[in-house]
């Protein structure tokens, strides 16, 4: 399996290479030197590949929603690799890094771009709905490691200017893609505050004239049932 994963040509392959070039030590750093030719190659900087990937992703013109029945409207395969190896280089950075450097600074400029000239005369130039979605799931996934690191409040934010965007959504008539994505952070940042969070949903489920995907169902269930736990542990602990 690994090496399938080191000899692939993937994104995820150089990102997982990168990681491994920074984290190894002694013989291990040994021997993936050799098998892997690393004398022959400089490292990247992992903030250089991650400010490519994004590139891409904001430049790539074959991106397109795929329809899944289990998901809905979803990223390709290929733009999940871009996802996942952003959120892998990330992770090594940490979660300060990440929130000063990629949400901050290269996410939300594009999200806010987007919001103020979606519907503008001559927008092709703006970014597309499949790179909002994109945003959106990365942004999801990010701040599950500010949740693993214990940045609640952090992502807390987050997700409330999520849960807000969400909420209003099907009045400001955004793609349905763009909104299930919206659905699915959320999920990924439930710990932060489950309750308004799963408010959020609930008022942009009401509002929904699409079936939600099955995906997207048990997602909001395992939020519910964080919520119904830690309500449970409230109980107990006020006893």
């Amino acid at each position: 399996m690994w090496s399938e994963i080191f000899c692939s040509e993937s994104v995820v392959n150089k990102a997982v290479q990168l990681v491994a070039r920074q984290r190894a030590r002694g013989e291990v750093l040994k021997c993936l030197r050799t098998y892997l030719n690393w004398e022959e190659n400089a490292p990247a900087e992992i903030s250089v590949m991650i400010s490519s990937l994004l590139l891409a992703i904001r430049l790539c013109p074959q991106m397109e929603f795929q329809h899944s029945e289990h998901c809905g409207e979803d990223l390709k395969e290929a733009t999940w690799e871009y996802v996942f190896a952003i959120d892998l280089l990330c992770t090594h950075q940490k979660w300060c890094w990440t929130h000063d450097n990629i949400i901050s600074k290269e996410l939300w400029p594009i999200m806010d771009k987007w919001m103020k000239n979606r519907k503008a005369p001559g927008s092709a130039s703006y970014p597309s709905d499949i790179i909002v979605a994109t945003v959106l799931r990365l942004i999801g996934r990010l701040g599950q490691m500010g949740l693993r690191e214990g940045f609640f409040p952090a992502v807390e934010n987050i997700s409330s200017v999520i849960g807000t965007f969400l909420q209003h959504s099907k009045e400001k008539d955004v793609a349905w893609g763009v909104q299930l994505a919206a659905a699915y952070a959320l999920c990924d940042l439930s710990p932060s505050n489950p309750p308004r969070i799963l408010e959020s949903i609930r008022v942009w489920e009401a509002a929904c004239t699409s079936p939600i995907p099955p995906a997207l169902a048990s997602s909001i269930a395992e939020a519910s049932s964080l919520l119904t736990c830690r309500q449970a542990e409230s109980d107990s602990s006020s006893v």
